[in-house]
């Protein structure tokens, strides 16, 4: 599955090539490859590569959410190109102010029992 974002949240067209993302299931779930322009705006956090990083938002990120239907449950990907990740997976109660829990930072593929 193959996706393309051409336009930003606030629906102006990028300015840049488009942002690629591409899904593909694997022996351990799905695999999410992206493609992008690197800008380096801002410069890159003082996070250790391949570790979870709170905020990540704030810096040069691609994001994804998952939304499983049966649980009412989403998962929140931020890949980052300074290899730093950030994952987060929410129910929709979460939006009503109760709290969520922060998977094991190792985490880098969606399980195929979390879809």
């Amino acid at each position: 599955m193959d996706f393309k974002i051409e336009y930003t949240w606030d629906s102006f067209p990028v300015s840049h090539e488009p942002v690629r993302i591409r899904l593909n299931p694997c022996d351990k779930g799905l695999k999410m490859e992206v493609s992008a322009p690197f800008f380096n705006d801002p410069p890159a956090p003082l996070g250790e590569p391949g570790k979870p990083f709170s905020e990540l938002w704030n810096y040069e990120v691609v994001e994804a959410f998952f939304l499983n239907n049966t649980t009412e449950q989403y998962l929140e990907v931020e890949l980052c190109p300074h290899r730093l990740e950030y994952f987060k997976p929410f129910s929709f109660n979460t939006l009503l102010g109760e709290e969520w829990k922060q998977p094991e930072s190792d985490l880098w593929l969606i399980e195929k029992s979390d879809i």
